[in-house]
């Protein structure tokens, strides 16, 4: 019997890499697509793109993990944070349908209804947010699926990611400064690829799942953390709050797929 053929979007990104072994883990035929890099080294916004992909790779389904993801640069190019965040999950959804599993952010929120589940209404407050907030919804208009991931975490030899990014600054003796009064719930990378992989073929489950981490803590907490579980000195952290209105302050995340590992457990391995 072939392999599940599951094609890996954005595979040079934090998570991408991350995926790919969870879904390899599970038995899949993993093929990627990134601007530079993977199996189809393209840009998907590009016109025909997306049929050209699908039809070179064939793949049974589509984890999307493609995304302009810095708040700056969706501030500075809105016209291509559309392309990339809102249009292109749409096309996808339409020639794949609940073969996408569309992966969103916590950040669809406002961060004045915290927890948020599944059920919540999105209320963007930045140019990204509101981005990937169009692209759900283009996304399960035309039957795919959307996973909603909060803040994440784990090893990555470029430094990306909300622990690799601490420790690196920490490494160079720099001073971070780290918000008091921004709430998420952390994720490690590892298990929300896990996650994502379970939930790549379960076309008869929910179209729009949260995928929360185990605990509510803020940035500053997070730091002091990770600091206590690897030995680190937390001298340099620096506690500040956030006063950028575009940052909602608490985008905590609920949901019917909690986390199996404690958040100690997590930052062990981060």
């Amino acid at each position: 019997m072939p392999k599940t053929r599951v094609l890996v979007t954005g595979i040079t990104g934090f998570l991408g890499p991350y995926a790919a072994a969870a879904l390899r883990a599970r038995g899949c035929d993993v093929v990627t697509a990134a601007r530079s890099g993977g199996d189809a080294p393209v840009d998907l916004t590009a016109p025909g793109m997306v049929a050209a992909v699908l039809e070179a790779l064939a793949p049974d389904f589509v984890l999307h993990l493609a995304a302009m993801a810095r708040l700056a640069d969706c501030e500075q190019d809105p016209g291509r944070a559309a392309r990339t965040n809102a249009r292109l999950p749409g096309e996808l959804a339409e020639r794949l349908g609940d073969r996408l599993l569309h992966v969103s952010t916590d950040l669809v929120f406002d961060g004045r209804g915290a927890p948020y589940d599944e059920g919540a209404a999105a209320a963007p407050l930045s140019v990204y947010g509101c981005s990937k907030a169009e692209g759900e919804e283009r996304a399960l208009r035309h039957g795919g699926r959307v996973v909603r991931l909060p803040l994440l975490f784990g090893p990555d030899a470029r430094g990306r990611g909300a622990s690799a990014s601490l420790r690196h600054a920490l490494g160079q003796g720099r001073p971070v400064a780290l918000f008091t009064n921004e709430y998420r719930t952390p994720l490690h990378a590892a298990d929300a690829a896990r996650g994502l992989a379970e939930l790549v073929p379960l076309r008869a489950g929910p179209r729009l799942v949260h995928l929360p981490g185990p605990e509510r803590c803020s940035r500053w907490e997070f730091g002091r953390r990770l600091c206590a579980a690897h030995g680190l000195g937390a001298a340099l952290l620096q506690p500040c709050e956030c006063q950028d209105p575009q940052r909602p302050r608490d985008v905590s995340l609920a949901g019917a797929f909690p986390a199996r590992r404690s958040l100690e457990q997590m930052l062990a391995d981060a």
